[in-house]
């Protein structure tokens, strides 16, 4: 509960306006399907398991302090800052769950693209790290899609080149002295 008013203390609070639509969801969310915020919130929970347990907010990039836990970091929904902010915070390891084929890459950590998306994996293969189409055929449990990624991860971190690194494909921004989407 204390990580929860932190959010609403520091995050919503401070810039609180009654409407999103300008930035969220984006538009490649309402493009895949999303409706609202509240969707796209849903998702992510989805993505990290539901035993899962807060252990704080963070600015960004900061580095978490608290021992090992599931963190949520203050940042940009926009991926290349996004990623940049992580890494400032010390992540060795990016994993990107993307439906719409997102090509993010960092010229300072690996980034693993993961995707359900049949589509998305069909036309964008050479950018996708992590095809996990088998859990919407039921080919695949989510428990044996997340060996997989563990297993990736793995290879990542002892050396193997993600797909945005095998393709020269990388983003640097740095955060913007302001909010943004």
């Amino acid at each position: 509960m204390a990580t929860w008013q932190a959010y609403m203390d520091e995050v919503i609070e401070p810039f609180k306006v009654d409407d999103l639509s300008e930035s969220q969801p984006t538009k490649g969310n309402i493009e895949g399907g999303l409706t609202t915020i509240e969707e796209k919130a849903f998702g992510n929970l989805e993505k990290i398991g539901r035993t899962s347990t807060y252990i704080d907010v963070l600015t960004p990039a900061e580095a978490p302090a608290k021992g090992p836990g599931l963190y949520y970091m203050d940042t940009s929904s926009a991926a290349a800052e996004c990623v940049t902010l992580m890494a400032a915070a010390g992540y060795v390891v990016h994993t990107f769950p993307t439906g719409q084929g997102n090509v993010v890459g960092n010229p300072i950590l690996p980034v693993i693209k993961i995707s359900a998306n049949p589509r998305t994996v069909r036309t964008m293969s050479e950018h996708i790290d992590l095809d996990v189409t088998g859990i919407l055929s039921r080919e695949m449990t989510l428990d044996m899609a997340g060996d997989e990624l563990i297993k990736m991860i793995l290879k990542t971190a002892n050396g193997r080149l993600t797909a945005a690194e095998a393709l020269g494909h990388q983003e640097f921004v740095m955060t913007k002295l302001y909010r943004s989407a």
